[in-house]
């Protein structure tokens, strides 16, 4: 039997999404692999965590980890940024932040590499566009190199001829990544940056070279209401409403984050 993987990124303490997503793909997946990322933002980081550690999933940190743990300093983040990893670091028990203190930052395994930002940077490092992408892949030490960061959806392809292509994405389809280095973001489980709120992940067969793109929607209205009760500050809640995530130019240097 094909061994397939669940790709995740960018979770961001949102529950209510990460619980859609495992029932979204439940009975599809043998193993869970996070690009990190999984605390920062949203109002319920603990519970994330004990969900993807009680499922043995592999993950390795991202900026808002490394902050919420206290291995990162808070001051390149911004203010709602900063008060949300303020947040955190006070509802993560001392065993959580142990965990995340000793997940690495980047991680191969057989045929793909993770990172959060990029494996040059990975905690901070964005691949943006084509140009980034081939930066990366024209170093690649594996066919396929997986991140988060950006929280959008990207796939490109590379070769010495043409650099890197972006493929465009089509959800719930199987696409091949085989006979050139690729590299993929699933977007983000917990906050997407494109218009669509919809939690997003990968179906990823590394065995075969094929990967899907899924999406699937969660409830918003109770992540409000919990980070309301919590104290976030108000641009954080409004992220969480429909209409309200925007990819604009510029996300890079505020919301991003």
């Amino acid at each position: 039997m094909s061994h397939t993987v669940l790709i995740l990124a960018d979770i961001h303490g949102n529950l209510n999404a990460l619980k859609s997503v495992l029932k979204d793909a439940s009975g599809e997946y043998h193993e869970i692999r996070v690009l990190g990322d999984i605390v920062g933002y949203g109002p319920d980081p603990g519970a994330c965590l004990e969900i993807l550690r009680e499922r043995g999933a592999v993950m390795i940190s991202g900026n808002h980890d490394l902050a919420a743990c206290g291995k990162m300093n808070i001051e390149n983040f911004n203010d709602e940024a900063q008060s949300a990893i303020e947040l955190h670091r006070a509802i993560l028990s001392d065993d959580q932040k142990d965990f995340l203190k000793s997940l690495p930052e980047i991680l191969m395994r057989g045929s793909i590499t993770m990172a959060h930002g990029n494996p040059q940077n990975p905690a901070w490092g964005y691949i943006l566009d084509r140009e980034m992408a081939a930066e990366v892949l024209k170093k690649a030490e594996t066919s396929l190199t997986l991140v988060g960061h950006t929280h959008i959806p990207a796939l490109y392809a590379y070769n010495h001829e043409n650099g890197a292509q972006s493929i465009p994405i089509r959800y719930n389809m199987e696409m091949n990544y085989s006979g050139v280095p690729h590299l993929a973001n699933p977007g983000s489980v917990g906050q997407s940056r494109d218009c669509d709120l919809s939690a997003r992940y990968i179906l990823l067969n590394p065995e075969k070279k094929k990967i899907t793109f899924r999406r699937c929607s969660w409830k918003t209205g109770p992540v409000r209401k919990r980070m309301i009760a919590a104290g976030y500050p108000q641009s954080l809640i409004d992220r969480m409403a429909p209409g309200k995530t925007l990819n604009i130019p510029g996300f890079l240097s505020s919301s991003s984050r």
